[in-house]
């Protein structure tokens, strides 16, 4: 994970509000780490609440980061890996965002399974 790229979208948001530090340094970790995808979605809702809640203007280069290094997944019930798709986010809360990918997996998709996890992966880093 380029830390650059990570700091610059991150450093606009805690510059205008200190109060974030902890939700980006959450973000920052479990990124940097490449151990939690899920954790940095929780993290960017929060930001993004905040954010919204306070005015502090738009945090598309955090968006657009998240969009380019995470993707959702869904497996069976064997945990094979059914289909990778990207991460947008349109939505304005974490509740929103799910039950529009549930939604959307429900309404928009057939597999032969009954049931299907949807889980959020960093996406493969190619190799050099």
């Amino acid at each position: 994970m380029s830390t650059p790229h990570l700091d610059e979208a991150l450093g606009p948001v805690a510059d205008r509000d200190r109060i974030l530090a902890d939700s980006l340094l959450d973000l920052r970790e479990a990124a940097l780490q490449r151990r939690d995808a899920g954790q940095c979605l929780q993290c960017y809702f929060r930001i993004y609440g905040r954010a919204a809640e306070r005015g502090v203007g738009p945090i598309t280069p955090l968006r657009q980061w998240m969009e380019s290094h995470l993707e959702i997944v869904a497996r069976d019930h064997e945990e094979q890996e059914l289909e990778r798709v990207p991460l947008i986010l349109e939505s304005e809360s974490l509740e929103d965002f799910c039950s529009g990918m549930m939604r959307e997996f429900r309404e928009n998709r057939c597999y032969p399974q009954p049931a299907i996890e949807l889980s959020l992966a960093f996406k493969t880093v190619p190799a050099a």
